[in-house]
């Protein structure tokens, strides 16, 4: 009959999107559940889509392309979001973070290194916000594990860049490389480990050796809380009272450790495709069979 054809082939698609959308789910932020810009975010950088979804690997494109290294950072307004005096941003996971002792979620931002031997990536032999980088910004950040009661891990500063790749030789290759950093691995190090040294360097110790896979980023420790797991994370800028400052802290994006992933903070998205879906061919065969028995009659 063709209302159980119709059915089928509904269910069999709904069937087919929910297993699609189950295997391409990440453990990153997945939803803005406010925005407040503040006082002085940098100017153009308040799209609310910009921290959602995995760390930038590849960025400028259309305007200067290249992979995102710590000495080229993410930089245009549709990657990185900020917040500025005054304001805060409140974010959902996509899964529970679950304590482990050990630092469970990563925060990725436009912290990068200048160049001491452009273009060879060599960072300064002393590195901190005022000597050898750029991007470096504080913010408070606070924990949630239903979105309603907060804690605060205290304010925090982001200076640890990012890196896309572990198989580029420049960092600031204009093409994007084959082998991935793992972008859920915490980096454990801090930024004066990354002094003096070259981004790669042959077989001496490097900048890739130093992440050892890892994608780097500032990451968090959410295990002195109370919470048995996290949900929800939110920064904001404290505004000083000076006028002559304009405070601002830039985010790219929030990524949970392998190994601290819990359930989903929702019922997947696909899920209520599915019951759409269903109610919708539901729907249409009890149509069908009204009209079957009416031309019957």
């Amino acid at each position: 009959m063709e209302w159980q054809f119709l059915f089928g082939s509904i269910a069999l698609a709904a069937s087919v999107m929910l297993g699609s959308a189950n295997r391409v789910a990440a453990q990153y932020a997945v939803e803005v559940i406010s925005y407040l810009p503040g006082t002085t975010p940098a100017a153009g950088f308040i799209d609310p889509s910009a921290p959602l979804g995995e760390p930038e690997r590849f960025t400028g494109e259309g305007v200067f392309p290249g992979a995102v290294s710590p000495f080229n950072p993410p930089f245009l307004n549709t990657e990185i979001i900020s917040v500025g005096e005054g304001g805060g941003l409140t974010l959902r996971l996509s899964n529970f973070v679950l304590p482990q002792g050990g630092p469970e979620i990563g925060v990725f931002t436009n912290a990068g290194l200048a160049d001491d031997a452009y273009p060879n990536g060599q960072a300064a032999a002393t590195l901190n916000a005022g000597s050898g980088t750029f991007g470096i910004d504080r913010a408070e950040v606070e924990v949630s594990e239903d979105g309603l009661t907060w804690e605060s891990l205290g304010l925090t500063t982001f200076d640890v860049p990012t890196n896309g790749y572990t198989d580029l030789t420049s960092p600031f290759s204009s093409t994007a490389g084959s082998s991935l950093t793992d972008l859920q691995q915490p980096f454990a190090g801090s930024l004066s480990d990354f002094e003096n040294l070259f981004y790669s360097d042959g077989g001496n110790p490097d900048i890739l050796d130093l992440l050892a896979g890892s994608g780097g980023g500032t990451w968090l420790d959410i295990s002195g809380t109370s919470f048995s797991q996290v949900g929800y994370i939110r920064f904001s800028v404290a505004d000083d009272g000076d006028p002559m400052t304009s405070l601002n802290f830039e985010l790219d994006a929030v990524s949970i450790a392998s190994g601290a992933i819990g359930a989903a903070t929702v019922p997947e998205p696909s899920t209520f495709v599915l019951v759409g879906l269903m109610g919708i061919a539901a729907c249409l065969a009890t149509r069908c069979r009204l009209s079957r028995v009416h031309s019957d009659a």
